[in-house]
């Protein structure tokens, strides 16, 4: 009778202990995806190529979809930059701001290309960081390029979890 729990004890803890890998939450028939240059409707200049290049590469890393033009894939990723809004935060004794919160907010359909159907749209995604202008606090300094590829960065990998896994 011990061995029976001890084995049953052993097989629980190895199947605890085994990693967790998201599944695939799009339907069987979308293999292919196409990911057109994103809509800017913010006033910075070439978010939009960075952000989509960052999704395509991601798109590939991931390995669950290949990637076509709009006329051969099965699904198209639609995304929309709307809003960017960079907010100082902190002030040094001169009220001179030493530290910004960056956000940018997206809008993303989901379309089905094969039979002409959207799929799912997000209205309001939106991802964000802060940075350092100043050395004052002993925290890195950045500029505000560094932080929003670091925002468009989280974005891309964003955009694929929401379209590969649901979330």
């Amino acid at each position: 009778m011990k061995k029976v729990f001890m084995v049953l004890f052993v097989f629980l803890v190895f199947v605890s202990c085994s990693t967790y890998s998201p599944q695939p939450n799009l339907p069987s028939t979308i293999r292919s995806i196409a990911v057109p240059i994103f809509i800017n409707q913010t006033d910075k200049l070439n978010i939009e190529q960075y952000v989509t290049q960052k999704t395509i590469e991601e798109f590939l890393a991931d390995g669950k979809v290949s990637i076509l033009d709009e006329v051969k894939s099965d699904a198209v990723v639609k995304c929309t930059i709307y809003k960017y809004v960079l907010t100082p935060i902190l002030f040094d004794v001169n009220q001179i701001p030493i530290q910004y919160r960056l956000r940018i907010y997206i809008s993303l359909i989901f379309f089905d290309n094969k039979n002409q159907v959207q799929l799912w749209e997000e209205k309001s995604i939106w991802e964000e960081t802060t940075y350092y202008v100043s050395n004052n606090l002993g925290m890195p300094v950045e500029d505000e390029t560094i932080a929003r590829n670091r925002v468009l960065d989280q974005i891309a990998k964003r955009i694929v979890a929401r379209v590969i896994y649901g979330r």
